[in-house]
């Protein structure tokens, strides 16, 4: 086991035999804490890529916090679409001594050690794709869909979309012929929390599409 956050302070360490958290930081009632990473933890709920032919796991990394101060909350007394969090107040910040920042990189899934790794001035919110022919697609908030070379990180082609990636990548064939699709929208719960420490998120483009591409 091995950490992915670079900036966690939740806890000072995890077993590595049985994931036992070590020295956990609990919230106390009326007293406002540092937790990092944030709300969205380091990748929010969009799956990464695993490639058997690199042998590595391709993901969004995010680094951010946020203050926390808990409170007694009743759930009874929320609306239907309120969210229960316990707390009376919740602000993001960026990690200590560093700005908040985004990054997608490939990893050893055993040892946790980063084969390459690109920065991303927002971090990506979409799922990945790896191939069997060696390419790895990702798209970043922007709108962006990238085919990374999934040895060494090179971006290999790219496709302005129009409406940044939030959902999933897929392949697929029919005759012989080999598709790529990709959903493209952006906005949710994740994307309301970024503005406070990344405010270039208010630059993405909203809509929606569904887009395929051809391999030749």
């Amino acid at each position: 086991m091995w950490p992915y956050s670079q900036t966690y302070n939740f806890v000072k360490t995890i077993d590595p035999k049985t994931g036992e958290l070590i020295g956990r930081r609990d919230p106390q009632v009326g007293q406002e804490i540092l937790i990092c990473p944030w709300i969205l933890g380091s990748r929010s709920w969009n799956h990464g890529a695993y490639s058997p032919a690199t042998g590595l796991w391709y993901n969004n990394v995010m680094e951010a916090c946020n203050t926390v101060k808990t409170a007694k909350q009743d759930p009874t007394k929320l609306g239907l679409t309120e969210l229960y969090y316990g707390v009376e107040s919740v602000q993001m910040v960026a990690p200590p001594d560093q700005p908040a920042s985004g990054r997608f990189e490939a990893r050893d899934p055993e040892t946790g050690k980063v084969k390459w790794s690109v920065p991303y001035s927002v971090p990506g919110l979409g799922c990945v794709l790896a191939t069997g022919g060696g390419l790895v697609f990702n798209g970043d908030v922007f709108g962006t869909l990238n085919a990374y070379d999934a040895d060494t990180g090179k971006v290999l082609w790219n496709f302005n979309m129009g409406s940044g990636v939030r959902g999933g990548i897929i392949s697929y064939a029919v005759n012989g012929k080999q598709y790529i699709v990709v959903a493209s929208g952006m906005y949710s719960h994740a994307v309301d929390f970024m503005p406070p420490v990344f405010p270039k998120i208010r630059d993405a483009n909203g809509g929606s599409a569904l887009i395929a591409f051809t391999l030749e």
